[in-house]
């Protein structure tokens, strides 16, 4: 009796009939079953990297930020270009920043600011994806994330994806030719809000673990059925290790629990601040608690065309620094952060002189990257700018060296080529090297 009508690994398979009630008694939609395969890799789970990390939280701020009224500030400069915000002392010797950012200054001896980072680029789009991938985009070919190449390369050290956005991800967060399989994950919602632990990984109404576990169990017999007839068949064995690795999630409190912002204390949440960025944060710091590789942040708001100093001063700035000076001292207190890796940039800086609209336009010439934790040296300054914040000054970085540094702390070698389906080899870094000055 022949069972071609079963399909195989190139056509439809008794897999697609019991996706739907997989995927229904999960709660999974179809876009997180994809974003979750990544997790389906054939790696050993492994606490432990071989470089000074095993999580990257990457903190990106959309649009663009200052490095004048930031991490750069030029307190000896004419008003035009200083701006209106004064420079205050950190906890690290000879390093200054904006008056705006007090809480993040109480832990500088914890963190690098690279001022001499620079780029060719003014446009987002192309200074967004050479930022987040190390590559300037080349036309038909779609370049893979650092956390995608860490997901590919590394797996999961646990039963959560290893690479989450908790913000909806921006296109160069992706995996390109690595394929929808490795897109980070995204719980989705507001972390803000008051009862947040995350979306579509609660059982529907009705459903019970009881009732799960017979399901589980009613594919399982359909999986022996057809065991013989897929053996060598790569595609079945992902598609077996992705509901296994759906049902872990769904099955398990504690990885469920990561999610679960209504675990932590009202005073806590209060020092992140109860606002979507600070509480991204907050869920960040779980995620790493909890084993995920890598983790994106995405705070908008930083293209200041115009007004840019009540939009800095009374909103941005503060809300960020509260975030983040209390999520690098959590981490350092919870012994995290020597294991954490924390990268904050945006893609450029912004001019130096302030435009006729009271604001900054964009400027690649010279910005600043901050980096602490997962190998990083603390109370530290990589490079400077001139007098003016125009131009690098000393020891220029570049995109491609941001890359050699991450992939270097999360042990990864930044000297290795990755292949497109269509044979296309790429090098990690692409001649980038580690930023020798911010390690430890």
């Amino acid at each position: 009796m022949s069972y071609d009508w079963l399909g195989d690994c190139e056509k439809f398979h008794r897999r697609d009939v019991i996706r739907v009630g997989v995927l229904s008694f999960t709660g999974l939609t179809l876009s997180k079953y994809y974003a979750l395969a990544d997790a389906t890799k054939k790696k050993n789970k492994t606490e432990h990297t071989s470089g000074t990390a095993d999580s990257v939280v990457l903190i990106w701020m959309a649009g663009g930020p200052s490095h004048v009224d930031s991490w750069d500030p030029k307190p000896d400069a004419p008003v035009e270009i200083r701006g209106q915000f004064k420079a205050i002392k950190t906890k690290a010797d000879g390093i200054q920043v904006t008056e705006h950012l007090s809480h993040t200054a109480s832990v500088m001896d914890k963190i690098s600011i690279i001022r001499s980072t620079t780029s060719p680029t003014a446009v987002h789009e192309i200074g967004t994806h050479y930022m987040l991938t190390g590559f300037l985009p080349l036309p038909g070919f779609e370049v893979p994330s650092y956390g995608s190449v860490a997901s590919k390369l590394l797996g999961p050290s646990s039963s959560l994806p290893p690479y989450i956005s908790v913000q909806q991800p921006l296109e160069p967060m992706d995996a390109g030719f690595l394929g929808a399989a490795l897109n980070p994950y995204c719980p989705g919602g507001d972390p803000a809000a008051g009862n947040y632990h995350g979306e579509g990984l609660d059982m529907p109404r009705g459903m019970t673990m009881h009732r799960m576990d017979r399901r589980k169990a009613l594919r399982d017999v359909v999986d022996d059925a057809f065991r013989k007839q897929e053996q060598g068949c790569d595609e079945a064995r992902a598609v077996d290790q992705f509901y296994d690795r759906a049902y872990t999630l769904l099955s398990s409190e504690k990885a469920r629990g990561a999610f679960d912002l209504t675990k932590e204390t009202g005073q806590v949440r209060d020092q992140y601040g109860r606002n979507q960025f600070g509480q991204s944060l907050l869920l960040s710091r779980r995620l790493v608690e909890s084993g995920v590789r890598f983790v994106t942040v995405t705070m908008g708001g930083w293209d200041n065309h115009y007004n840019i100093f009540p939009a800095m001063g009374q909103s941005l700035l503060p809300t960020f620094d509260q975030g983040f000076g209390t999520f690098i001292g959590d981490l350092a207190q919870r012994g995290l952060l020597e294991r954490t890796l924390v990268v904050v940039m945006g893609e450029f800086g912004r001019t130096p002189i302030v435009n006729r609209n009271a604001g900054r336009d964009h400027w690649p010439g010279v910005f600043s990257v901050v980096m602490a934790g997962g190998g990083i040296k603390g109370g530290n300054v990589v490079g400077s700018s001139d007098s003016r914040a125009m131009q690098v000054v000393s020891t220029p970085v570049h995109p491609e060296d941001i890359a050699a540094t991450i992939y270097q702390a999360l042990g990864i070698d930044y000297t290795q080529s990755i292949s497109s389906p269509e044979g296309v080899r790429i090098t990690l870094a692409r001649g980038g090297t580690p930023i020798r000055q911010a390690l430890a």
